[in-house]
């Protein structure tokens, strides 16, 4: 149960049905659940720890708010391990991966056309995703998808840039520009491509 309550908890937050410091009631939980208060509060634990929560002194608990500086800080982080890795990965890259690639990234350029972000984010999210899978290294790819994660709990300057027309057509351009130098093992363009994309933030 307290695994359940941990990814519902969680998939709100990157969905943002639930609010940057949003408080979350622990009380009001269980009984919505008809369960105890500790399935409850192992999960609210164990959300704080991944940063996902707070929880202050008097031990109210509330939904993390990412601010501008850390979202810039995390942006960096992925562009700097994401422009490394690209390199290794692109000589092999395997063929079934870019198809699903290629195909994600047509339904998302659909999504964008017709300004429905938050299906368009859950695709660019998968599709970065994808790539990192291929990098091989287990440390690196867990790295890169908790920031990302952390990125999707900014909710103001994060939907915003989605929807900014020039914004997003600029991303929507990277994506379908990496398709095709992945495709043409193309390494100078994919980082140049991958730099970019992640500076716009």
């Amino acid at each position: 149960m307290s695994e359940v309550i941990y990814q519902n908890i969680r998939d709100s937050i990157l969905s943002r049905k639930l609010k940057p410091n949003q408080r979350i009631k622990i009380q009001e939980i269980a009984n919505h659940l008809g369960v105890s208060q500790t399935p409850v509060r192992e999960a609210i634990q164990r959300l704080a720890a991944e940063k996902f929560l707070t929880i202050s002194a008097r031990s109210e608990v509330n939904v993390v708010e990412v601010g501008i500086e850390e979202s810039q800080e995390l942006a960096q982080m992925i562009e700097i391990l994401d422009t490394n890795c690209i390199g290794k990965a692109i000589k092999d890259f395997p063929a079934g991966v870019l198809a699903e690639i290629k195909e994600l990234t047509k339904k998302m350029i659909a999504q964008a056309k017709e300004k429905k972000i938050d299906l368009y984010i859950q695709l660019n999210q998968k599709i970065h995703t994808l790539v990192w899978e291929t990098y091989g290294n287990t440390i690196i790819r867990q790295t890169l998808v908790q920031a990302q994660e952390r990125l999707l709990i900014v909710e103001n300057q994060y939907v915003y840039y989605f929807t900014d027309v020039e914004f997003l057509d600029k991303c929507v351009e990277d994506h379908t520009e990496l398709v095709e130098a992945i495709e043409q093992k193309n390494t100078k363009q994919a980082e140049k491509i991958l730099t970019r994309h992640w500076t716009y933030r």
